[in-house]
């Protein structure tokens, strides 16, 4: 037999519980803006006002497959990788570009510090069209 909760003990697990969903939103929205933080190096290739800028558009990027973006001039590799977007998939790809997909055409070293790739894929996961 359980036994019942008073109701000031309620008041405070209540709180308690409110205080962990309003700090774990908060740490999500941090690392969303640390995102768009990271974003402004992608910017100067990709831009979500043209989507075919140097770079294609980034706006939904997670869930698509590599080199669909219409209008846009993919390498090879990037065309011929078939890989879906996702958090693993993009993770390996801003970790080591030329490690992860050999002869594609971003002229970009990568993301060393694996916050700096997680909040960006936090953020492209807001960035939809």
């Amino acid at each position: 037999m359980s036994t019942p909760i008073k109701s000031g003990a309620f008041s405070v697990y209540l709180a308690a519980g409110l205080a962990t969903a309003v700090a774990a939103d908060s740490a999500v929205l941090r690392d969303i803006e640390n995102g768009r933080r990271v974003f402004a190096t992608c910017a100067a290739c990709h831009d979500p006002g043209l989507p075919t800028k140097t770079g294609p558009d980034l706006r939904g990027v997670v869930g698509r497959k590599s080199g669909t973006v219409p209008g846009f001039r993919y390498s090879r590799a990037m065309k011929n990788a078939r890989i879906v977007w996702d958090e693993a998939t993009l993770d390996a790809y801003l970790a080591e570009p030329q490690e992860m997909m050999p002869g594609n055409a971003m002229p970009f070293p990568g993301l060393p510090l694996p916050a700096d790739r997680r909040d960006l894929i936090a953020y492209l996961k807001t960035y939809t069209p």
